[in-house]
């Protein structure tokens, strides 16, 4: 009984030094054991002191993987929509404000009207992308 004791504690203190070592070298290497999701700005537009912009969000953690966020800087703060919306359309802007669409898991595709502070409203519900383009185009004027 003794030989079987020791051979689990020596197994038990190799797996402990083989998940230090792994779990250094990911930090030494600037990474980390388990991933992080993954963004990148898509889509941005510039209007008056603000910058809207669209950002892709890539995760390996959730269904979808691909998601995503809007967000709004305006003098150094960022305020960001984590909504995962299913896919983005462009920024569209009028004499009534910015627009843009967007694909909600829930709702379909939506028309978003974008308020200064940041926010936002759902301007229509509309059935289909080629729907949702047609209306920001439409309130874009002839």
């Amino acid at each position: 009984m003794g030989q079987i004791a020791l051979g689990v504690r020596s197994l038990l203190i190799r797996l402990a030094i083989f998940f230090v070592m792994a779990i250094l070298l990911a930090w030494a290497l600037g990474g980390t054991l388990w991933p992080r999701p993954v963004t990148a700005q898509a889509v941005t537009m510039s209007v008056g002191d603000a910058t809207w912009s669209w950002t892709a969000r890539i995760t390996s953690y959730s269904k979808p993987a691909l998601t995503w966020l809007l967000a709004r800087e305006a003098d150094g703060d960022i305020v960001e929509h984590r909504e995962g919306w299913l896919d983005a359309i462009g920024f569209v802007e009028t004499d009534d404000g910015l627009f843009t669409a967007a694909l909600d898991p829930k709702q379909g595709w939506v028309v978003l009207g974008l308020k200064p502070d940041g926010n936002f409203v759902v301007v229509d519900s509309v059935d289909t992308q080629l729907d949702a383009i047609v209306e920001l185009v439409d309130l874009d004027g002839p």
